[in-house]
């Protein structure tokens, strides 16, 4: 499936999404760089369900600093948890 294909820009998107995590967490006191990395990850994951091209404009807007928080993503599609 190519990007064109669900219409839209899934980085603009992707920032989006960080940004509201952001904004709820620090609506509601919980650790905002925790919620936008965890929002990068899904975006990145979701866009690896869609395209290459896809997973690099995700992994362009989430890197770096958004809304004044800095987003970490490690390797996006490896947990971070051990089973």
């Amino acid at each position: 499936m190519l990007e064109s294909d669900v219409g839209g820009n899934v980085g603009g998107a992707a920032k989006s999404a960080v940004e509201g995590a952001i904004q709820g967490a620090k609506e509601l006191g919980l650790d905002a760089t925790e919620a936008a990395s965890a929002a990068a990850r899904g975006a990145l994951r979701g866009a690896g369900e869609i395209s290459v091209t896809a997973v690099e404009q995700v992994r362009n807007a989430v890197t770096g600093v958004i809304s004044g928080v800095k987003v970490v993503v490690a390797e996006p599609f490896k947990s971070t948890t051990k089973s």
